[in-house]
């Protein structure tokens, strides 16, 4: 930038410029403070969607009809001492009296003493196998050929069965001895071992396990539901039961065949108060949020930035509306929240009575239902069939006006493969020439699996074979149920549709169970559709879920959990769904619509504040260009004149030089 200081004409030349440009400057910060207020304004908008995420947030703790807060249940326990218990959602209510006779353990051998931990063994190799297991074979040699590295490889072996080196006590200078102990607790979980290490012999002693003597027998837990002649007693591998009483979860800790402990399962209500405070809350804190920006402040004279903004009074009333509108298809005595104590005040906030939704919690008010307070805050669905059941929807899914029928053409099935041949007579000899086979299940192969030897019935070998798949490691949990049909074994995946299957292998077993190898199922899907005012809606069926494509006018992403049996589908629709939409469920609807990355309304007003400050930015820029245009000029203008004072001092004092040179002759 040119300047210029007057030196020559003595005139302070930058001040007369600034003057000169002085509106052009004002024009320029005029515009400036105009984007400044725009972005102020945007990042006000940008808080406000960050209030609306926190709102959305606590209304989806109230949303979802599953594992609702609503269906919260507590257990108490008469002696926690002896039990300890948790109830999930799915627990019915009541009291129940229950007696543990027994607690599940593992099994516990010894082997017998030794001199130190260090003692010398013999080498060989030692077969380990816990229950149904597959065996695991160590090889004992020079390297781990002692006491304590013969409890090292039992351990690093991942043979389910841990060693622990225990000093009894005795006397005789061998107090040494090698404690193993199965890793699962349960009758079954009983530890076998081949022992093939060489004899006693060379300053080396052969380890000895006498399993027929355990340290601890392996025992299954043992609980009864009741005292009169039709009490009810469980069994379990574990202290962990969790089918006696549906939907609660005992843990044993102490046995006493002789105590009674009582369990009461009851609503918890605090789960429901405290999401419904926090959603009041929630909601309050967005009303201060936008209060603060948009009141006009009597003492100071200054409104808040988005003072007079429509968008910000949209926001807030529609969000409002939305919590205070009754909601179609409920209980008349449940279907808006002043009925569970939530008011508006003065101030346009929520008040919430918390007692009045306690009341409702502990069945006080006999006009409205548990279920009801789930209904008035979620989206839910009502069917007609016990075997077509709503599992969620999305803010896309629409309240029925009337119900939508569920067409169902196609019922879920899981894969099944029946044995060729029937089982052989009873009793049916498993040894080590007929005591291996494979499967692949639902994609998963199981590798070689290995049945222990011995004489079955075939409901014991049917039994046997499914113990051994469920508890195969390289299944992952892929499951199946072994039955006989008609003498031979079938075998079913337990999951439902295209991606159940099941494919039998080969193995040393598979003429002994009547497979030949290569036997194949694979599932079905449900299929169906909806059908709304006579108008189709397509759905894609996943297992047993059918849910609605994403693009249907009223059910999309609908989803419904379809149970029926291929007799149960019949030509027309078989049920009815009625879906109602809660006040959260409602208002994520609302929120959604604000908040979508995509067409969100926030997304648009972001845009064109966005727009906004870009055009006012190209202004300055212009203005800018304009205004240092104007400034250079003028300073050429300034410099010329100063150039030509320079020029004119420097003539005057030559011709003043001149005349006095004249004067002087």
């Amino acid at each position: 930038m040119l300047t210029i200081d007057g030196i020559v004409s003595g005139i302070d030349t930058e001040a007369i410029i600034s003057g000169l440009l002085e509106v052009q400057q004002k024009q320029i910060d005029l515009l400036q403070g105009r984007s400044d207020k725009v972005a102020a304004q945007q990042g006000a908008f940008q808080g406000i969607q960050t209030q609306l995420q926190a709102l959305r947030s606590e209304a989806g703790r109230l949303a979802s009809s599953l594992n609702s807060v609503f269906d919260a249940r507590q257990v108490n326990v008469s002696d926690e001492d002896a039990i300890l218990a948790t109830a999930s959602n799915q627990a019915s209510q009541g009291i129940y009296q229950v007696k543990v006779n027994s607690l599940a353990r593992a099994h516990q051998v010894a082997s017998q003493g030794f001199a130190d931990a260090d003692a010398s063994i013999t080498q060989g190799t030692l077969t380990l196998q816990l229950g149904d297991a597959s065996p695991v074979t160590l090889t004992i040699d020079s390297t781990n050929d002692t006491l304590q590295g013969l409890a090292t490889a039992i351990n690093d072996s991942d043979a389910g069965v841990s060693a622990t080196i225990i000093q009894d006590g005795s006397g005789g200078g061998t107090p040494y001895r090698l404690l193993l102990t199965g890793e699962e607790t349960g009758a079954s979980q009983t530890i076998s071992i081949t022992n093939n290490l060489a004899a006693t012999g060379g300053g080396a002693s052969q380890p000895a396990f006498d399993t027929g003597n355990p340290v601890q027998a392996a025992a299954d837990a043992s609980v009864t539901l009741g005292s009169g002649p039709g009490a009810i007693t469980v069994f379990s591998e574990t202290n962990t039961v969790d089918t006696l009483i549906g939907g609660v979860t005992l843990t044993l800790r102490q046995a006493d065949v002789n105590k009674e402990v009582t369990l009461s399962v009851e609503p918890d209500t605090e789960p429901a108060v405290l999401a419904v405070g926090d959603f009041v809350d929630s909601f309050n804190q967005l009303v201060d949020f936008v209060n603060a920006l948009s009141e006009f402040d009597a003492e100071s004279g200054e409104g808040g930035i988005l003072l007079g903004n429509r968008n910000v009074t949209s926001i807030l009333n529609s969000v409002r509306t939305t919590l205070l509108e009754v909601v179609l298809g409920l209980n008349g005595n449940a279907n808006r929240l002043t009925s569970i104590g939530i008011s508006v005040n003065d101030d346009g906030q929520l008040e919430f009575d918390e007692s009045a939704l306690r009341d409702v919690l502990n069945g006080q008010n006999s006009d409205i239902e548990a279920s009801d307070l789930k209904r008035l805050f979620a989206l839910d669905g009502q069917s007609t069939h016990a075997s077509i059941r709503f599992i969620s929807g999305s803010s896309r899914t629409q309240a029925t006006s009337t119900p939508y029928q569920v067409d169902i053409t196609q019922a879920a099935e899981r894969a099944s493969v029946t044995a060729t041949n029937t089982l052989a007579a009873e009793p049916i000899t498993i040894d080590g020439t007929n005591n291996t086979f494979s499967l692949t299940v639902d994609g998963a192969a199981s590798g070689d699996l290995t049945l222990t030897a011995g004489d079955y019935t075939a409901q014991e070998l049917a039994d046997h074979i499914e113990s051994v798949v469920n508890s195969a490691s390289t299944l992952a949990g892929r499951n199946v149920s072994v039955n006989l049909e008609s003498g031979s074994l079938s075998l079913t995946s337990e999951t439902y549709g295209s991606k159940s299957s099941i494919t039998v292998g080969s193995g040393t077993a598979n003429a002994t169970l009547g497979f030949a190898g290569g036997e194949t199922d694979i599932g079905q899907d449900v299929a169906g559709t909806f059908i709304v005012d006579g108008q189709t809606e397509s759905a894609t069926g996943r297992g047993q879920l059918l849910i609605g494509e994403s693009d249907n006018e009223f059910t999309a992403d609908l989803q419904l959990r379809v149970s029926l049996t291929s007799a149960d589908v019949v030509a027309g629709p078989e049920g009815e769904i009625t879906i109602t939409r809660g006040v959260a469920a409602r208002l994520d609807q609302v929120i959604n619509d604000y908040l979508d990355p995509v067409s969100g309304r926030l997304k648009t007003l972001n845009d064109g504040f966005d727009e906004t400050i870009d055009s006012i930015q190209q202004s300055i820029d212009r203005q800018t260009a304009v205004f240092e245009q104007q400034r250079e000029a003028i300073v050429q203008e300034f410099i010329a004149l100063e150039s030509a004072i320079s020029e004119l001092n420097t003539t005057s004092s030559f011709l003043a030089a001149q005349l006095a040179g004249l004067n002087a002759r």
